[in-house]
């Protein structure tokens, strides 16, 4: 089982940071300006955040970040400091990985869904940082509408 895995996700992958395509998408879209993760961003996050999901190496269950509310400032802080050192601690995103069978056949090891579990200062990070990318996206209209939301720019137009 582990080899059969350690074939899908154990090699280290670079992408390619000389991709043609990086260079054109930044030349067509005004820069994105980052500001500082403040309480508020923490707040935000955490709201969407289930209480008891199974917490990674860090053991902190997401109801105690809501509960904490006098952390919040402090992890703004650390979030800011990581940012900007750029360096990302190991144990940060480290994960403890789970896996569920898929099926009754247990034997096969394609019969299993692997499920990692992240620290809970990892997601909420990135909470933050997918948070204001969709943001700036939605901003500067970068992703094409769904069907479902052209179906209700439609009739939006409709009414009006």
């Amino acid at each position: 089982m582990e080899n059969f895995w350690r074939e899908i996700y154990g090699k280290e992958v670079q992408h390619n940071a000389e991709a043609h395509w990086i260079e054109s998408q930044y030349q067509q879209n005004p820069s994105m300006e980052w500001n500082p993760v403040c309480e508020k961003d923490i707040a935000d996050a955490r709201r969407t955040m289930l209480n008891w999901k199974a917490p990674g190496r860090d053991q902190i269950a997401n109801f105690w970040l809501k509960q904490l509310t006098a952390t919040h400032k402090h992890m703004a802080a650390l979030f800011n400091k990581l940012i900007e050192d750029d360096q990302i601690p190991e144990w940060l995103t480290a994960g403890v990985a789970f896996l569920i069978p898929k099926k009754e056949n247990t034997e096969n090891s394609k019969n299993y869904r692997p499920v990692t579990c992240l620290p809970t200062i990892y997601k909420l990070m990135t909470s933050i940082t997918s948070r204001r990318l969709q943001k700036y996206m939605d901003d500067e209209n970068l992703m094409p509408k769904s069907r479902k939301g052209a179906a209700l720019d439609q009739n939006e137009a409709k009414i009006s």
